[in-house]
């Protein structure tokens, strides 16, 4: 499986935000990187420096059709050595237009995942694993050109590749959305609408991207919410999955509504994609 190139990348010296000090509003509360940290995450796209985690969505509420199923986390490697907080890196890399890139390498690195997983069973069972796509990687015209590559025929065929995406990047970006999908559903690529939050804001972005699976917080939003949530879902042919699930009481409660799927620390903690 060949490794992606970066040599189209911009220049780090046009990201003027980032030499001038100036960090996200969303790093404000986390230890600020060492100077040079944007150089060594553009190296370590080149060079294979960071790991792939993975956190288990099971099926709630009756045996499922979708088998195996998987949400895809990212890492990089110095996080643990240099005391940074998971997803530290991912502010820096959005501000200066890189996140296509990081999500072209996950693609990358879970195609070769999937064929040394395949190598080691006799009869490998397909496991469905969701990919965060950012906004940006929605706006980006030629990625879905570049996730054909290894979902027609090769390790990520026969739905193994899906994607996960925001409502609000989904209501940003929705006629992008609706090509990319387009695009790749005929390969077997499910969507997954995560963050709703059962606004009618969200429940129209909801009715207009129709994803294969709706993903909610099984903590923030209320039971009655939830049950709605559901039943506008079942009206448009989407499971849902509930995130966040820590107790065996909140599994229980969705459970009763009928939610389809579930995942959390209560279930599976995230662990390293092996």
């Amino acid at each position: 499986m060949r490794r992606i190139c970066l040599t189209a990348i911009m220049n780090v010296s046009q990201c003027s935000n980032y030499h001038s000090g100036k960090f996200p509003q969303e790093m404000a509360t986390v230890t600020r990187p060492p100077r040079g940290f944007l150089d060594r995450l553009i190296a370590a796209l080149q060079q294979d420096e960071f790991v792939l985690y993975q956190q288990s969505i099971i099926a709630v509420a009756m045996p499922s059709r979708v088998g195996l199923f998987q949400e895809i986390f990212v890492r990089y490697k110095e996080e643990d050595s240099k005391l940074l907080p998971p997803g530290a890196f991912l502010p820096i890399l959005e501000e200066c237009y890189l996140l296509p890139y990081l999500d072209r390498w996950v693609v990358n690195r879970l195609a070769r995942w999937a064929r040394e997983s395949q190598s080691r069973k006799p009869i490998p069972e397909t496991t469905r694993s969701n990919i965060n796509l950012s906004g940006q990687t929605l706006a980006d015209p030629h990625f879905g050109s570049y996730v054909r590559k290894y979902v027609d025929g090769s390790y990520l065929a026969n739905g193994a590749l899906a994607f996960e995406v925001t409502w609000t990047d989904a209501l940003d970006h929705l006629e992008a959305l609706q090509r990319l999908m387009t695009e790749l559903r005929r390969h077997g690529c499910a969507l997954t609408l995560a963050g709703i939050d059962g606004s009618d804001r969200s429940i129209e972005v909801l009715k207009s991207a129709a994803p294969d699976f709706v993903k909610f917080n099984a903590v923030s939003i209320p039971v009655e919410q939830i049950s709605e949530i559901h039943r506008h879902c079942q009206r448009l042919g989407a499971k849902t999955i509930a995130e966040h699930v820590e107790t065996p009481k909140t599994l229980e409660q969705l459970r009763q509504i009928k939610i389809d799927f579930a995942q959390g620390i209560g279930i599976k903690p995230v662990a390293p994609l092996i």
